[in-house]
């Protein structure tokens, strides 16, 4: 059986106000780590100032004590990812650029390519959407 040293690669792009992420938010990636469900590979910081200029700040440029947690691939996030998952970020508002393998998706990967298959297309839909749309349709009919 085949054995690939990297899963799945994502990029996701975490919005919040501001110029830092807050606590909960940082959590939330160390606890998906932590549980062995994905491997952090690179992670950056944009903000978008007022005039909507983006900066970009890398994490090994935030810390100097070494707190930062390790990362397997950094650099991996490219200056045209960034500007393209910071699109829509609106001026003085921050995003968290994460780049994650998927972890649980490594063995399917490998199992996929040995059985000759391949994903072929990806779509994703976020918790959000999913959610409203549920319950928008879990209403009773007739009401």
């Amino acid at each position: 059986m085949t054995t690939f040293d990297y899963g799945p690669i994502e990029f996701y792009a975490i919005g919040f106000d501001g110029d830092r992420p807050g606590p909960g938010v940082l959590q939330a990636i160390d606890d998906l780590v932590e549980s062995g469900t994905v491997n952090l590979l690179d992670l950056v910081f944009a903000t978008r100032a007022a005039d909507g200029e983006l900066s970009v700040v890398e994490l090994s440029d935030t810390t100097d004590d070494g707190g930062a947690p390790a990362l397997d691939l950094i650099g991996l996030t490219g200056h045209d990812d960034v500007e393209a998952l910071a699109e829509n970020l609106p001026p003085g508002s921050s995003a968290a650029i994460l780049a994650v393998e998927l972890l649980w998706a490594k063995k399917f990967a490998a199992a996929l390519y040995d059985a000759g298959g391949a994903v072929i297309a990806r779509e994703g839909v976020p918790a959000p959407l999913v959610n409203a749309f549920l319950a928008a349709h879990d209403e009773p009919e007739g009401d």
